[in-house]
């Protein structure tokens, strides 16, 4: 669990679970349906849209679990 600075991070993140998980993000793409040029523009886009992050997770048989703790 990491706490949200910026999508950058976010993107980090998924490629470090895509690494853990054994998969090259064209495998991801593949089992998304994608070709890898259309998950590589979805994933550099500045926006990070919350349900192609899950369906990228869905790929990687992980789960996007999200989480609002208030600030101490």
């Amino acid at each position: 669990m990491f706490k949200y600075e910026n999508n950058k991070q976010v993107k980090n993140e998924f490629k470090k679970m895509a690494i853990d998980c054994n998969m090259t993000m064209a495998e991801v793409a593949k089992k998304c349906d994608m070709i890898p040029q259309q998950l590589n523009n979805r994933f550099n886009n500045n926006r990070l849209a919350l349900s192609d992050l899950a369906m990228w997770c869905d790929a990687l048989e992980c789960d996007l679990v999200i989480d609002f703790v208030k600030r101490k």
